[in-house]
C-alpha cells in the first residue's frame, strides 16, 4: 500500500481549525433551528427544569456512546482489530492501533456515531414530545462529530484512496495502486 496523506486530527493546527469551524457552523444552525421551533410554539408544554436536565444528560451520555459506536463499528467492519479508548485535550477517542480497512468500511466506521447516536438522541427527545430538545441534542452531537465528518470527506474526496488506516492521531489515506508501476 502506498500512503497518500495523513490526517492528524489531534496535532495539525490547520485540521483542528477546520474541525472547529465546522463544529461552530453546526452549532449556529442548531441554535437557529431550535429558536425557530421555540418561536413556533414547540416549548409550550415543557417542564423547563426537566428539559435542562435532559439536555445536559443527553450531551454527556452522547460522548461515551459515540465512542462505543465507533468501537462496535470497528469490530464489525475490521474483524480482528484490537479496539481501545483514549482521552487527550478534552477529546475522547477510539483507536485500533493501525487497523486498515477498505475506504467504504472506514467511512462507515467514522460516520456510524453521527448517524446512530444523533438519531437515537433525536428519537428519544421526540418520543417525549420535545422537538426543540431533539434539535439541540442532535445538533450538539453533530457538532462534536466534525472531526469524523472531515476525515470521512477527505477519504471520499481523494479518488486514489482505496484503503484507510487508523493512526494514533487520526487516519492515513492509502492506495493499493502504485504510481509509476
Amino acid at each position: 500500500m502506498q500512503k497518500i496523506t495523513d490526517i492528524d486530527i489531534l496535532g495539525d493546527k490547520d485540521v483542528q481549525l477546520r474541525v472547529t469551524r465546522l463544529s461552530l457552523a453546526f452549532l449556529v444552525v442548531t441554535l437557529a433551528a431550535a429558536a425557530l421551533l421555540a418561536v413556533c410554539g414547540a416549548l409550550e408544554h415543557v417542564d423547563v427544569g426537566w428539559w435542562w436536565v435532559a439536555l445536559a444528560l443527553g450531551v454527556v451520555v452522547a460522548l461515551p456512546a459515540h465512542e462505543l459506536v465507533h468501537g462496535a463499528a470497528f469490530k464489525l467492519l475490521c474483524p480482528g482489530c484490537r479496539v481501545s479508548f483514549g482521552f487527550q485535550d478534552a477529546f475522547l477517542y477510539t483507536k485500533t492501533d493501525g487497523a486498515v480497512a477498505a475506504r467504504g468500511h472506514m467511512v462507515a466506521v467514522l460516520l456510524a456515531p453521527a448517524v446512530l447516536v444523533t438519531a437515537a438522541l433525536a428519537a428519544g427527545a421526540l418520543a417525549f414530545g420535545c422537538p426543540v430538545l431533539a434539535v439541540l441534542l442532535a445538533g450538539v452531537h453533530l457538532s462534536g462529530c466534525a472531526g469524523d465528518l472531515l476525515m470521512s470527506a477527505a477519504a471520499l474526496n481523494e479518488p486514489r484512496c482505496t484503503h484507510v488506516v487508523d493512526t494514533e492521531t487520526g487516519i492515513a489515506l492509502l492506495s493499493d495502486v502504485f504510481e509509476g508501476a
